[in-house]
């Protein structure tokens, strides 16, 4: 190495796709055979020695199910490669429930799904920390949570020693989603958090990447590298809506990593034939066949820094990023800085309570509402 190059910072971050389960899918052994699965998840993988701001990505698909086992199968395997930093699409654990948007509402099918969904007080979210611990990196899990009888699509950020340093809610759930999930109070409005070597940390689920209040309280964070959670998208070629097809998710995380201007890493879930009867979809205009897989990483100039992959293909895709390449953009367009008018236009921010009054539970159990249970998960 040159003495010009140890004057810099590097990072290697493989952004990774996951085949797991099937494309609802979760793990579901005692109610569901195990599907030869397909869903893409994004890994994000900083590792490397301390030379200035470089990061170096991947984007990596394999192949197995959507269960804790497989999560910490997947941070044991990329600390092992150097990884410093994982990042999973939305509703990874259990997988994302596609059934939602067939034409009825399925109650047999909904209630084995939030039996399969985590509670962060679990024994298996326990041990999802252990094992990041034990890896000693950083991980962005997207998880259905469950909690009382009420499921949210979550997010928590957990550091290499195993703390969760961030965890949030989806603050609004999209169309059918609000029939089976909650929305996130104030607590989720916090969304980025500092992360390995001072680099900003963020993370958004699914179409809260589209709403325009949300992606400027997120950019006014200081977001560097953002982590968009999908699910599963078909293609317009393939017969999707344009609003909800792969083609308008990879525009959305294009449009922010130019907007912030931050790194994105766009992480999806892929759907194979075999799994849309299992997903319930057959007979209904929400069947979506194949494909859906586009986890990219996207420069802060809304270059896309990973080379294109069939939407069904498992691939390892690596790309170079320089955290100094958002100065630049930023020295034409910083949205929350020069490039802003407070004076004319401004955002309000709902705080979230300082002490949340206890509750007591269905149970008899006395507990806490909404996140506030958040200091109890490293107790």
């Amino acid at each position: 190495m040159s003495q010009a190059t140890t004057t810099r910072q590097i990072f290697r971050m493989p952004v990774a796709r996951l085949v797991g389960h099937e494309s609802f899918p979760w793990q579901l052994s005692q109610y569901a055979k195990k599907a030869e699965a397909s869903s893409q998840l994004s890994l994000a993988l900083i590792s490397g020695q301390k030379i200035l701001k470089d990061l170096r990505c991947a984007s990596l698909l394999q192949t197995q199910t959507h269960d804790e086992s497989r999560c910490m199968s997947i941070i044991k395997e990329a600390a092992a490669n150097g990884a410093q930093l994982i990042g999973f699409p939305e509703a990874f654990i259990p997988g994302y429930p596609m059934r939602v948007w067939a034409e009825a509402f399925d109650p047999v099918f909904f209630t084995k799904f939030q039996k399969a969904s985590l509670s962060v007080t679990s024994s298996q979210y326990q041990r999802i920390l252990q094992a990041t611990r034990d890896a000693g990196i950083w991980v962005v899990l997207g998880f259905v949570e469950v909690d009382g009888n009420t499921m949210y699509a979550a997010q928590s950020i957990i550091s290499s020693t195993g703390e969760v340093v961030l965890h949030r809610r989806k603050i609004k759930p999209t169309g059918h989603e609000r029939t089976i999930w909650g929305e996130g109070p104030a607590d989720s409005l916090k969304t980025a958090v500092q992360g390995p070597d001072g680099v900003i940390i963020g993370a958004l689920n699914c179409w809260e990447n589209i709403q325009p209040l949300l992606r400027f309280h997120h950019y006014s964070q200081g977001v560097q590298i953002h982590v968009a959670s999908w699910p599963f998208f078909g293609s317009i070629a393939d017969g999707a809506s344009p609003q909800v097809s792969s083609d308008f998710q990879t525009t959305v995380s294009r449009f922010a990593a130019m907007e912030g201007p931050m790194f994105v890493i766009s992480s999806t879930h892929i759907l194979r034939p075999e799994n849309a009867a299992l997903c319930g979809l057959d007979g209904t205009p929400w069947n979506p066949k194949k494909g859906g897989g586009n986890a990219a990483i996207y420069g802060p100039d809304g270059v896309q820094l990973t080379p294109p992959v069939d939407p069904g293909e498992e691939k390892i895709l690596y790309a170079d990023i320089d955290l100094d390449h958002i100065k630049t953009a930023k020295l034409m367009a910083d949205p929350v800085g020069h490039y802003s008018r407070p004076d004319l236009l401004s955002l309000y921010v709902a705080t979230p309570p300082t002490n949340p009054a206890p509750l007591v539970r269905y149970n008899g159990k006395e507990d806490y509402s909404l996140l506030s249970r958040i200091p109890q998960l490293t107790e």
